[in-house]
C-alpha cells in the first residue's frame, strides 16, 4: 500500500483551486468541475481537492451544510494493487467498510472507503480500471 494523495474536502471549489493555485503557487495538474475535483502536482504526493458534498454522497455520508459538523474535511488515498481483496484482509481485521469496493467510471478506478479509529476517511483504489 502506497500513500498516493491527500485528499482536502472543500465547501467552495473554485476558491480552493484559486488558492493552491494563485497562493501557494502548486502547478495544476487536473480540474473537472463537473466532478468538482482537482489535483495539483506537489511532488511524490499529490495535493487534490474535491467537494465535501460529492464525497458525502460517495461513501453515503450525510451532507451537512456551511458551518455544521461533524464533516469529513480531508481523507487519505492508498493506492493498492488490488481493492478487493485488501478489503477482504481489513474486514477479517474487523474493519467496517463505508462502502464495498466499486468501479467509478468518471474517476476510472476501482475504489473503496473505510474510516481509521478516530474517523478520518480512508479511500483505496486501483487506477486505472
Amino acid at each position: 500500500m502506497k500513500l498516493s494523495q491527500i485528499r482536502l474536502l472543500v465547501k467552495d471549489i473554485h476558491k480552493s483551486v484559486a488558492f493552491y493555485r494563485d497562493v501557494m503557487e502548486f502547478p495544476l495538474g487536473f480540474f473537472a468541475e463537473e466532478m468538482q475535483f482537482a489535483s495539483f502536482n506537489t511532488g511524490e504526493t499529490k495535493i487534490e481537492i474535491f467537494s465535501r458534498q460529492n464525497m458525502a454522497e460517495v461513501i453515503e455520508e450525510e451532507y451537512l451544510p456551511t458551518g455544521a459538523e461533524p464533516q469529513s474535511k480531508f481523507l487519505l488515498t492508498f493506492a493498492v494493487d488490488e481493492v478487493d481483496e485488501v478489503c477482504a484482509r481489513l474486514k477479517d481485521k474487523g474493519v467496517v467498510l463505508l462502502n464495498e469496493p466499486h468501479d467509478r467510471q468518471a474517476w476510472n478506478a476501482r475504489v473503496a472507503h473505510l474510516r481509521d479509529p478516530d474517523g478520518n476517511v480512508i479511500e483505496l483504489y486501483k487506477h486505472p480500471l
